[in-house]
């Protein structure tokens, strides 16, 4: 009998790749048995509401673009009672959570790689009543980093472009929070936050490789506080480019739930997409709520040989 597929694909995402393989890809699924409905998405929360109004009727739900779309598929299949695989072809720009999960940048391999990979239960973030795959943020890196022409992020290169806006901190406003998390509490005025469950943000690998399990129900998230001096800005570069996240301004937590109060709103990002102005947050890891293919002993491996490296 065969499997149903549901093919959702951002026809804008990168560089509008997907129109040179989508060809190559519906014929990769069709050989391996399934039956595939194909969708491109028109406009921002189609996807969320397509899997949400159909996902159940499918085995697979597989999306080709960015973070965002896999935000977006991720976000639909979170409102069914019966959820299907998810598959993921990484067209986008960056594709942090791919790249966590060792899914191919080549679309045609990761196709492949649906067809006879490994299910993963992958964690998601719930964020307020929303949902992320791999990151919520604010602060110095979100309102430069995300408001940055995509020519500038080229010609910087990821890593440089990380560490160029921690340079721009001085224009940033800080805000004063109350964090609160399984372990206790923290109250300060902070620049930068970042709750992750994976290896790269924006492209820059902010931990080391076994720090990081997508299916451990923890998140690692990081704050910055407010920067007085140069001096401690160089202590921050020196600590990200090290990946020893130790200096004194900085804040590395690993936890299952966050409680996050500021006095002013504050501009979130989700997945790299603009998230919305709170005041106050809940966020919660949702423990091996999604089942997504990937070659599981690639990840296995690489991590591995990172422990090895320590």
């Amino acid at each position: 009998m065969k499997k149903k597929m549901l093919f959702i694909y951002n026809p804008l995402a990168g560089k509008e790749q997907i129109r040179d393989y989508l060809s190559d890809i519906i014929q990769i699924f069709c050989k391996a048995d399934f039956e595939v409905t194909i969708l491109a998405t028109r406009g921002p929360g189609e996807a969320t509401e397509v899997v949400a109004d159909i996902g159940e009727g499918y085995d697979y739900v597989v999306c080709s673009g960015g973070d965002g779309t896999m935000n977006e598929v991720a976000a639909g299949t979170m409102q069914l009672k019966h959820r299907p695989v998810v598959g993921y072809i990484p067209a986008g720009t960056v594709n942090d959570f791919a790249s966590t999960l060792r899914i191919p940048k080549d679309m045609i391999e990761a196709a492949k790689l649906i067809v006879k990979g490994d299910l993963f239960s992958c964690d998601l973030g719930r964020f307020n009543d929303r949902y992320f795959t791999y990151v919520a943020g604010f602060g110095a890196f979100t309102e430069v980093s995300y408001q940055t022409s995509q020519d500038l992020k080229n010609a910087l290169g990821k890593t440089a472009y990380f560490l160029e806006a921690l340079k721009h901190v001085a224009d940033i406003k800080p805000h004063r929070m109350k964090i609160e998390y399984d372990d206790g509490a923290i109250e300060d005025e902070f620049l930068l936050g970042l709750v992750s469950n994976t290896e790269s943000i924006s492209g820059y690998k902010a931990y080391s490789r076994q720090e990081i399990k997508m299916d451990d129900g923890l998140f690692e998230a990081l704050f910055i506080r407010n920067i007085q001096n140069p001096l401690e800005i160089q202590m921050i570069i020196n600590a990200l480019l090290t990946k020893k996240l130790d200096a004194e301004q900085m804040c590395l937590i690993r936890t299952k739930h966050l409680h996050i109060v500021s006095e002013d709103e504050v501009q979130w990002t989700l997945d790299g997409e603009e998230g919305g102005w709170f005041d106050e947050i809940m966020i919660e890891n949702v423990y091996h709520a999604m089942q997504i293919v990937c070659d599981f002993s690639e990840v296995q491996t690489v991590a591995e040989q990172a422990g090895e490296e320590k």
